[in-house]
């Protein structure tokens, strides 16, 4: 007690702020008070202070440079348009995110991604040995369905993936990602040739290099679409190898890598639930759609 000790309470200094002040003003405690001028000062400093706390904060807020492939219409094509395209576009705005696409060959838009290079890339799907460096989006852009094409003109007699017998050639796409069944074909001693290309596949199975050719479609590029392109008309639908989601994948070393893949699942989920995802299917979906893809 104080009168048992001596101990006197000591009133605590009281804190101010040494600032300029207008003439006259002054607060309840008797001090002088700070000038408007000075406490917008005050606010910016601490606004600076913050940003200097969160690393990367001005490199976030700077437009994104997402890698595209250039050659999987017409989900992706050569000059930047396409159905998958549009739905990342649509997803980033959804969430007010300015964002560019870069468009490259597949191997170099996922080489980038891997190496940091580059905040994300698509489209990409999961399989076994995929880099750990990259993290997929919660969903995909869409679901491709591999199926195997066989030359009319000398049918194989194989009724499914199951079936094929060792020394089969089969066409693949050098870098595109397919099922578990398929990447599984080089165990059982089936000869995977690897193509630039779905069209070179096409066009090899339709001189006989090869006794099969898998093509990835969905609802928006079409089988039909494919053998028209490719010009060919003496190869047909064997059977199925399997279904795949393909998603835009995002980089877990570059700056902007978590942010992008953060604000891209935001988005998705937003278009997904206002309808913008189906107007964007129905505008890119053809007229006649095969029951089968």
């Amino acid at each position: 007690m104080p009168g048992e000790t001596g101990y006197q309470p000591v009133e605590p200094p009281m804190l101010h702020w040494a600032m300029p002040t207008q003439p006259g003003r002054r607060t309840s405690h008797g001090r002088p008070a700070p000038t408007t001028f000075m406490l917008h000062r005050l606010l910016l400093s601490c606004l600076v202070s913050l940003a200097c706390l969160l690393p990367g904060a001005a490199a976030l807020a700077e437009q994104l440079d997402i890698m595209v492939e250039d050659a999987a219409a017409p989900w992706s094509r050569s000059d930047g348009t396409g159905y998958a395209n549009e739905i990342v576009a649509a997803a980033f705005a959804a969430v007010g995110v300015d964002v560019k696409f870069t468009v490259l060959p597949y191997s170099r838009c996922k080489a980038r991604v891997v190496a940091g290079l580059a905040p994300a890339c698509f489209s990409i799907s999961p399989e076994a040995d995929l880099p750990d460096t990259i993290v997929l989006a919660d969903k995909p852009i869409f679901t491709m369905h591999s199926k195997f094409f066989h030359n009319t003109a000398a049918p194989k007699t194989a009724a499914g993936i199951d079936a094929l017998q060792p020394g089969t050639v089969v066409a693949l796409v050098n870098g595109y990602e397919y099922p578990d069944a398929i990447r599984g074909l080089k165990a059982r001693g089936i000869v995977l040739d690897q193509s630039n290309s779905e069209l070179i596949s096409l066009k090899k199975l339709a001189v006989g290099r090869v006794d099969y050719a898998v093509v990835n479609v969905d609802r928006i590029k079409t089988e039909a679409e494919l053998l028209q392109q490719a010009g060919i008309g003496n190869v047909a639908f064997a059977f199925d190898g399997g279904s795949l989601g393909s998603y835009i994948g995002f980089s877990k070393t570059h700056p902007q890598g978590d942010y992008a893949r953060r604000q891209f699942n935001a988005g998705y989920a937003l278009v997904a639930r206002n309808g913008t995802l189906d107007k964007i299917r129905r505008r890119w979906e053809p007229q006649k759609v095969p029951k089968k893809n």
